[in-house]
């Protein structure tokens, strides 16, 4: 055999090892975090206009979505003008909770559910243009009705002073869902009546978007399912009448809605059959 003949099957040889050996080894780094799949199968099918979002510090999945957008942690997202797409990856389905209380329910990449995808321009969700949270005693107003703590629920400070035990109090603030921290307006329901929130002044939007559930402090086994009916009042359009739960689990649950674009005013009902620990919490956003 000629040297070169022979040094090129050398060659060969060796870079069959070394992909072998590669091939090998991201194996065994999938079986550490399966999301390194997730990633490359995003890497497939996303483009330069799309984002993803990695919950927690992990600098390698970011890496690894080059040429795609990413970044790890979850930034302010209030403006996302000019992005296509965003993809939410997470070690746990309810890590992805921050996302869903910004762009409410999204489609499933991987069967455990740890990536959502979010298509913010076709379903409108770029631009936050009100977020509930943030218009406690201005645009967002509530109330009691029936029962013992039936009346009005004063401004006192940041919070929304229901009568009755200090967590009938309503308020905007970090909580905690299944291990995941998601800011959200924590609104205890009532078993003898309904609490009340009055949503003034809306400003036009494509969409209502949002997340609901019970947090881990008020979670238990057999606890009875928290609802909240909304009801939108819009300029020129029908009544829009929607229903969204906060079933008994860990975790939130995402929701959208479509929109015409026009300004209103909106009220949710919050309800339960039994009060008991039900530490509801939810986000209410309108995004274009």
């Amino acid at each position: 055999m000629r040297p070169l003949v022979r040094d090129a099957l050398g060659v060969l040889v060796g870079a069959a090892l070394l992909g072998g050996s590669w091939w090998a080894l991201e194996r065994a780094r999938e079986k550490t975090d399966p999301r390194r799949a997730v990633v490359r199968l995003i890497r497939r099918e996303a483009g330069p206009r799309d984002l993803v979002v990695v919950t927690d510090e992990a600098p390698e999945l970011v890496a690894m979505a080059s040429p795609v957008p990413a970044l790890w942690g979850v930034p302010q997202m209030d403006d996302l003008h000019g992005v296509r797409r965003v993809y939410g990856v997470a070690p746990t389905a309810s890590a992805l909770a921050p996302l869903l209380g910004r762009f409410g329910s999204g489609a499933t990449v991987d069967r455990e559910g740890r990536a959502l995808r979010w298509e913010i321009a076709a379903q409108h969700l770029g631009r936050v243009v009100f977020d509930a949270s943030h218009e406690l005693g201005a645009r967002v107003t509530a109330e009691r009705v029936g029962g013992a703590d039936n009346g009005p629920c004063p401004l006192e400070g940041a919070v929304l002073g229901c009568h009755g035990p200090e967590w009938n109090r309503v308020r905007a603030e970090p909580h905690r869902f299944d291990g995941a921290e998601l800011r959200c307006i924590y609104a205890h329901p009532q078993s003898d009546g309904t609490l009340t929130f009055h949503f003034t002044g809306l400003p036009p939007a494509r969409s209502l978007v949002g997340a609901v559930g019970i947090d881990d402090a008020g979670w238990f086994p057999t606890g009875a399912v928290v609802t909240a009916n909304i009801t939108l009042r819009l300029e020129g359009q029908p009544e829009i009448v929607r229903e969204v739960r906060a079933v008994n689990r860990k975790g939130v649950t995402g929701y959208r809605f479509e929109l015409p674009h026009a300004p209103g005013e909106a009220t949710m009902t919050v309800t339960t059959p039994d009060a008991g620990a039900r530490q509801f919490c939810f986000t209410f956003v309108l995004a274009e």
